[in-house]
């Protein structure tokens, strides 16, 4: 696993209790709480816990820089794993560089895929429309002085160019609890991981876009009008009453997030 932490500019490193952390200087959100010597969603991390199976594995979609990730591999056993995946080229550098230098190598598994209801290839958006609308490239480049919602970047338009896969397709094990945090995506992803989440039943944690606004949903819509379907895909509804999952807490710990327990 090699991190190419050398080719990104602009980085800064973090001593959290978790381990180290190296953001962009210009994370406009992330990198915010971190100035104010605390941990990106720290407080949902720790009751989270209580649902996670130590003895086995985690799939997290969308793994930005891997604050989450970090956190996650303390409550797994050594025996298993993480896979994560981040489709942002820099991103991804990043989350690697920060799975190596907290040397949890034998429990990440990390792939730069992203994931939707299609193998193939697809685009990142190229505006950062949720944060103050700036070009992203731009402010990975010659505006990193300008700040950027690295973090909320989703599918779009005209944006960096991606490969994409389902979770059906990556053919895991035994996994046991769901990070789905997409921005937007999520209707799309779960409508080709009904597979998945039949055979093993895991906890999922989901951003609900019921809860934050459907802006970066309406914009996936427009950019990938083929998949009307898949859209319209209810993750909640197909674990409550087709798998007879046993709860849901929408608003997890007060946030945007809906909780699926089965």
């Amino acid at each position: 696993m090699e991190t190419n932490a050398e080719t990104i500019k602009n980085m800064i490193t973090y001593d959290t209790k978790y381990g180290k952390i190296s953001l962009l200087k210009n994370e406009a959100y992330i990198g915010k709480v971190f100035n104010n010597n605390k941990y990106w969603d720290e407080d949902t991390l720790i009751k989270l816990k209580d649902y996670i199976n130590p003895n086995r594995n985690i799939l997290e979609i969308g793994g930005h820089c891997g604050t989450s990730t970090i956190v996650y591999s303390s409550y797994i056993s050594n025996n298993n794993k993480i896979f994560v995946y981040e489709p942002q080229t820099i991103m991804y550098k990043l989350l690697v560089h920060n799975i190596t230098q907290n040397n949890i190598q034998h429990k990440v598994s990390s792939h730069n895929l992203g994931v939707f209801c299609y193998n193939g290839t697809g685009s990142m958006n190229k505006i950062d429309i949720d944060g103050d609308g700036g070009i992203v490239q731009r402010r990975y480049d010659e505006e990193c002085d300008l700040g950027c919602n690295f973090g909320g970047i989703g599918l779009g338009e005209s944006g960096e160019h991606i490969s994409l896969t389902t979770i059906d397709d990556m053919g895991l094990d035994d996994i046991g609890y769901i990070h789905c945090d997409a921005q937007g995506s999520e209707n799309f992803i779960f409508s080709h991981g009904t597979e998945t989440i039949k055979k093993y039943r895991p906890v999922i944690l989901y951003e609900n876009i019921d809860f934050y606004g459907t802006y970066l949903y309406d914009n996936i819509c427009k950019s990938y009008p083929s998949y009307k379907e898949e859209s319209l895909f209810d993750v909640k509804e197909y674990c409550m009453k087709t798998l007879g999952y046993s709860k849901y807490i929408d608003r997890f710990n007060g946030g945007i997030d809906t909780l699926l327990i089965p």
